[in-house]
């Protein structure tokens, strides 16, 4: 966890970046697809890290509580919500051990955050624990199979110190064996990669092309869903 910490200076200045921007903005688009927020719901966000996620679903009008492990992460997502006078619960917690009763929310959704736990499995039963009846649990993860996955895997061979050094990347069928019961979808995003990206208009319209036309493996974004 201190290497989350020591991540939360500098963790925003990828999505200040051309290229992180538009990655930033196709994450969005899914999740929010899948999800479908609703004004009024309940939500937490499962390792919110610097609160991107966490504050998007506030400034549509849910009622959020951002979770996670790293104290400097927190600090630097209450400073932005402040920022943005944005009333969000934040509460210091291990994905592991909710601290809520079950059927708490109407929503919980965690992006980019299995790839760091020790048994993804685990947290999405404790997910749907806290999920209320009628509920869904959505997840975005980084697909294995694809130029992202395998690129980020690399990052994490070739510099220990690097996040990606601790994390697990999974395919689809891996994904949906985690909970079959309540299983719903799968969706896949994110096809444009560094080497085909010229800046953001040209990107979005790439990917939308893409998104008709490519395999669904090259996806460097999964996004999975479970019902309650």
């Amino acid at each position: 966890m201190a290497l989350f910490d020591q991540e939360a200076s500098t963790y925003d200045n990828w999505c200040n970046t051309p290229l992180g921007s538009f990655v930033d903005k196709v994450e969005k688009e899914w999740i929010a697809k899948s999800a479908q927020p609703q004004v009024g719901e309940k939500a937490v966000d499962l390792g919110c890290g610097t609160g991107i996620f966490t504050i998007w679903l506030a400034k549509q009008g849910l009622d959020v509580t951002g979770i996670d492990l790293s104290s400097e992460m927190l600090a630097k997502a209450q400073e932005k919500a402040q920022r943005e006078d944005l009333a969000i619960h934040w509460i210091q917690a291990d994905m592991n051990r909710l601290p809520f009763d079950r059927e708490t929310f109407d929503l919980v959704i965690g992006n980019i955050v299995l790839e760091f736990v020790e048994n993804p499995e685990k947290v999405v039963a404790e997910a749907l624990r806290v999920l209320k009846k009628d509920g869904r649990l959505v997840i975005g993860l980084i697909n294995k199979e694809s130029y992202w996955g395998r690129t980020y895997s690399q990052k994490g061979k070739d510099n220990p110190d690097s996040v990606f050094a601790h994390a697990h990347f999974y395919s689809e069928q891996t994904i949906v064996s985690w909970e079959t019961r309540h299983f719903a979808s799968l969706d896949y995003g994110l096809f444009v990669t560094p080497e085909n990206f010229e800046n953001e208009n040209q990107a979005l319209e790439l990917e939308k092309k893409l998104s008709r036309t490519a395999a669904k493996n090259q996806a460097g974004f999964i996004v999975a869903r479970w019902n309650k």
